[in-house]
């Protein structure tokens, strides 16, 4: 017996099913999967980010943010006071 990779479920192992229990456990396995490449264009924006000058390391940050996961919020930047 096997458990399935997406739901959990107990299952019969054959040589066709080895992670998952029916082809729509597959399915949305695959899915629900990030993308491990990224397009083109982002490829373009880096290369243009990466020749850029840019005054400050935290805008580097935030535009390769941008590019990379535009679905995440802004990065946080921590204020630090001087005590001169």
């Amino acid at each position: 017996m096997g458990v399935c990779n997406w739901c959990g479920n107990a299952f019969p192992l054959t040589r066709s099913t080895r992670k998952y229990c029916t082809t729509r456990c597959k399915t949305n396995a695959c899915l629900g999967r990030k993308p491990s490449r990224i397009r083109a264009a982002e490829v373009e924006a880096l290369h243009e980010l990466l020749q850029a000058e840019l005054p400050s390391a935290e805008l580097f940050r935030e535009r390769l943010r941008s590019i990379i996961a535009p679905h995440l919020p802004p990065i946080a930047v921590p204020l630090v006071s001087r005590l001169d």
